[in-house]
Formats: C-alpha cells, sequence, structure tokens
C-alpha cells in the first residue's frame, strides 16, 4: 500500500496511490490523515488496504497522481529521531516537514551539505521491547533528506540530529510505503535495495544499515515510542556534498525493474527569502 498526503490544513489531506505512482484515490471515506491512521493502524488499515485493491483494479473513484502537489506524508510527526549508521538514535524536531519538492533554502553556501536516508514511521513500541517486537512495529517506511549547514562542533550526538547548526525540518518523499510493498527486498533487518542520491544528475550510492531492528529496540529502551513516531536512518559518514545556489539534489530508491518506490525528493537549493 502506498499512502500521500496534499497540502490541507495542520496534518494534510490523505489519499491511497497507485502502485505505479499515476494515480490516487481520497482516503477521507475512511480517515482523514495519515496520522489518523496510525492512531488506530490495526482497525484502519486493513480498510485503506481495500481501497488500494480498488485503486489497482479501478473499482474506486480516482484522479492524477503528481508527485509535486504534495506535501510530506506526514506532515508533522509527534516524535522524530535522528541516527547516523547503527547508533543511538537522538531527539530532533519534528513539528515541521518538507515537501518533496519545495525549495531548500541556506543562509550561505559555505559549509553546506546533504544527507539522505531512509525514513521509519512506527506503530507503539513499548519500552524495553527486543528488536523482533521492534522490528514489527515498523509500519511505514519513506525517503529522507537533509539539506542544511553541517554542524561545525563535530559532536556525536549533533551530527546525528542531522548534522546541522539549528534545528532542520524533515524532507520526506512523495510516497510513504508499506514494508510489503518492497517484496523480497524487505530483508531480514531493513530494504536490501539501493538509495540513490543525485546532485546535478551525478549519481551516489547511499549505504544504508540493515539492522532496524536492533536500532529501535535502543530507541525504546528507556522510553516507549508512540504510534507515528518517525525513525530517521541517515549513513553514519555522510558523502561530502558541498552545495551551491542552484544545485538540485534528487533521492530515489527503485525495485529491481526500475520502478521508482517512492517517488523522488528533489530540491532545488536556494538562499533565504
Amino acid at each position: 500500500m502506498k499512502l500521500a498526503s496534499l497540502p490541507h490544513g495542520r496534518d494534510g489531506r490523505l489519499v491511497i496511490v497507485s502502485r505505479d505512482l499515476t494515480r490516487a484515490t481520497d482516503a477521507f471515506p475512511v480517515v482523514p490523515t495519515l496520522q489518523g491512521a496510525l492512531d488506530d493502524w490495526e482497525r484502519i488499515a486493513p480498510r485503506l488496504a481495500d481501497l488500494a485493491e480498488g485503486l489497482e483494479h479501478g473499482a474506486v473513484p480516482s484522479f492524477r497522481f503528481h508527485e509535486h502537489d504534495c506535501a510530506a506524508p506526514l506532515p508533522r510527526a509527534y516524535r522524530r529521531l535522528v541516527t547516523a549508521g547503527e547508533g543511538t538514535p537522538v531527539e530532533a524536531p519534528g513539528d515541521v516537514s518538507v515537501g518533496p519538492r519545495q525549495a531548500a533554502r541556506l543562509a550561505g553556501e559555505e559549509g553546506s551539505g546533504c544527507a539522505a536516508g531512509l525514513a521509519l514511521i512506527t506503530d507503539a513500541v513499548p519500552a524495553g521491547a527486543d528488536a523482533a517486537e521492534a522490528f514489527g512495529a515498523v509500519r511505514l517506511l519513506l525517503l529522507t533528506c537533509h539539506v542544511n549547514q553541517m554542524n561545525q562542533d563535530g559532536s556525536p550526538a549533533g551530527q546525528a540530529a542531522g548534522m546541522i547548526r539549528g534545528p532542520a525540518p524533515m524532507t520526506l518523499s512523495p510516497v510513504a510505503v508499506t514494508p510489503d510493498e518492497l517484496g523480497s527486498a524487505w530483508a531480514d533487518g531493513g530494504p536490501d535495495l539501493p538509495l540513490h542520491r543525485l546532485l546535478n544528475g551525478a549519481l551516489t550510492p547511499i549505504p544504508l544499515p540493515l539492522a532496524i531492528g536492533p536500532l529501535l529496540a535502543r530507541a525504546a529502551s528507556a522510553r516507549a515510542l508512540s504510534a507515528g513516531t518517525v525513525v530517521e536512518i541517515l549513513p553514519a559518514a555522510p558523502v561530502p556534498s558541498a552545495l551551491r545556489f542552484g544545485d538540485t539534489v534528487r533521492v530515489e530508491m527503485k525495485d529491481g525493474a526500475g520502478h521508482s518506490i517512492f517517488g523522488a525528493i528533489e530540491q532545488e537549493i536556494l538562499p533565504l527569502a
């Protein structure tokens, strides 16, 4: 199942998206927002899945889906954790998410950089959950991108929390998908597919850790994760990416047949307005 949010109010308007990312149907008859679905996932998800199946067979009203029209799938998260590699996740602001085609604005070019990774949205995970229980609570997957000024102090906590001087919003892919959409690529521990970042068309593969269960268990070791928690997983060593105004960053993951899974994050780098 693939889900997206169109701009509407504070929390967006939830839509179901076809597997080929060309059509969508409103989820409003079931639930108006993604956070609403996450709050009651066991009851709501099967009904959304029925809508998704109807969309694939042309059995429900639909409209043309355009990635550039999307807000972030989860426009604001109750809780956000960020980790570099397989390190311990640290808290970061989650109240603002950036749409996948919204420009990234920086105060200057000096010290700028970009990190791309995977984002997970969990169901509730009790404090002290083991790796298997935590892994089983992954409800949705997304791509994430951080374009920002690099943190100059180099502290592990600062680097993990987005590698920035100050709080940065999440930039998320147009579409969030349930793990089954990855098929056999959803291996034990994580997605066994390459993540690609393109800077002005130059391709860089991004390595991702495949130990999601233990990572989430560490995140919930002392405090439970609430439904709708976003956990961003960035590379342990960010790929160097000095940015210039006018550059374009694109982040995407494709399946074995070359089809985009999440749609693409594509951001132009611009100065502050």
